[in-house]
């Protein structure tokens, strides 16, 4: 066990093959989602079309899901996102910081949108 832990082995050989193949084995058939490497705002609820969160400073952050298709820009998509968001919230508010939501194969789905209410 000792020469595993200090990888003792010569490059080539059958166990530095093994430990190889096991290290790869984790990182490739590992689920990502149990890692949870994500912050709490920027997790997508699929019954939840727009969650509201705090973040680590205690700011309140509103998480909108987009439907737009594939080739949509940017603008417009997170346009959509702070309308939703307007029809949803019947308060004044501004907004201070959007950052986009990304799946694992680098599709848009949403936006974190914080908020100060009433400014």
């Amino acid at each position: 066990m000792k020469k595993y832990l200090l990888w003792s082995f010569e490059r080539g050989s059958r166990p530095y093959d093994a430990i190889c193949a096991a290290i790869l084995a984790f990182i490739f058939l590992t689920p990502s989602t149990l890692f949870h490497d994500r912050p709490d705002y920027m997790r997508i609820v699929k019954d939840q079309p727009i969650r509201r969160t705090t973040d680590k400073n205690g700011n309140l952050v509103y998480t909108v899901q987009v439907n737009m298709p594939a080739f949509t820009p940017a603008l417009a998509a997170e346009k959509a996102a702070l309308d939703r968001l307007h029809d949803s919230i019947h308060e004044k508010f501004t907004v201070t910081r959007t950052v986009p939501v990304f799946d694992t194969t680098g599709v848009l789905v949403a936006y974190s949108i914080w908020i100060d209410i009433g400014g």
